[in-house]
């Protein structure tokens, strides 16, 4: 398709990528690694009104959204991690000590019921954040608290929460799990992995220390375990191609200073992909493309909670 035929059609506001993928389909190597279907939808878009928005993409969901839109399975591999999920549903349980069944814990509704605690935390108000929170937490009588996987969050509103990839629609949905305890709370790796990234992201409202793991499961088959909002010291202790056993006390929650301005807590997330730089794996995602998130990103509480 020339670029100017895609031109055309992207001049209504309310084109969406996904909508693209049937379009597509001739034109680029939907099977091809995400980073060349990137560089090619880039190179088709030049001089049209949507190079601008594909500059920005992340080429993995891009990849995903091309591929459904196409009629072809967003994810390769995600319908088999999903499976293990499944199958291994509470094997996570110790991941924090001695296991999670033994810690009173109680469901952060950060969307709803307690948004004001999640409001609090986005506008980097330590003092009534932490307020907040603990006269909760001492109401339900709770020592964990549980952010949900794909929950919906009223705190991601301004326009870098646009959806580059749909501008009808925003980013605002939760893309892992987060599990809310005090600062220092030991993490145990559940599953041996090897370390593909280590740094610190000292910005605030974002992931502070971070680790990404690579696991295997299945019949040769690889996931990536995304840990962050942790100590400076979790990511200082680790390097890439490191190999960390289960069972290892691995990683702590950090505190405000530590953990990009954010109430002690773990944000946990999978991925079905290697990505080229996990820097760019977005931790919120829009709701209307809940199918790429659950192949992509699938929901790890199954395999903690059961």
């Amino acid at each position: 398709m020339k670029p100017d035929a895609i031109d055309t059609l992207l001049r209504e506001k309310g084109m969406s990528l996904p909508a693209l993928g049937p379009l597509l389909a001739g034109e680029v190597d939907l099977s091809a690694p995400a980073n060349d279907v990137h560089a090619r939808l880039a190179d088709l878009t030049k001089g049209t009104s949507l190079l601008a928005r594909v500059e920005r993409m992340d080429p993995v969901v891009a990849r995903a959204l091309l591929r459904q839109g196409a009629g072809l399975v967003p994810v390769l591999g995600g319908a088999a991690l999903r499976q293990w999920i499944a199958a291994n549903a509470g094997e996570w349980h110790g991941i924090i000590a001695p296991s999670v069944r033994e810690i009173s814990s109680v469901e952060l509704e950060l969307g709803g019921a307690v948004s004001d605690i999640a409001a609090a935390s986005a506008a980097q108000d330590r003092k009534t954040a932490q307020r907040l929170y603990d006269a909760y937490m001492a109401a339900q009588g709770a020592r964990l608290g549980i952010g949900t996987w794909h929950e919906y969050r009223t705190v991601y509103s301004t326009d870098n929460y646009i959806s580059v990839f749909d501008p009808a629609v925003r980013r605002d949905h939760h893309l892992g799990l987060d599990l809310f305890c005090d600062a220092g709370t030991q993490l145990i790796l559940p599953l041996d992995g090897e370390v593909v990234d280590a740094r610190i992201v000292d910005v605030r409202l974002d992931y502070g220390g971070v680790l990404v793991l690579e696991h295997a499961f299945g019949d040769d088959r690889k996931f990536w375990s995304l840990w962050g909002h942790l100590s400076f010291a979790s990511a200082r202790r680790w390097k890439p191609g490191d190999r960390i056993a289960a069972g290892t006390a691995f990683c702590e929650m950090g505190d405000f200073e530590e953990n990009g301005w954010w109430l002690p807590h773990l944000h946990l997330q999978l991925s079905a992909e290697k990505y080229p730089d996990f820097t760019m794996m977005p931790g919120v995602g829009e709701g209307a493309f809940l199918d790429i998130w659950g192949d992509l990103f699938p929901d790890p509480t199954p395999l903690i909670f059961g």
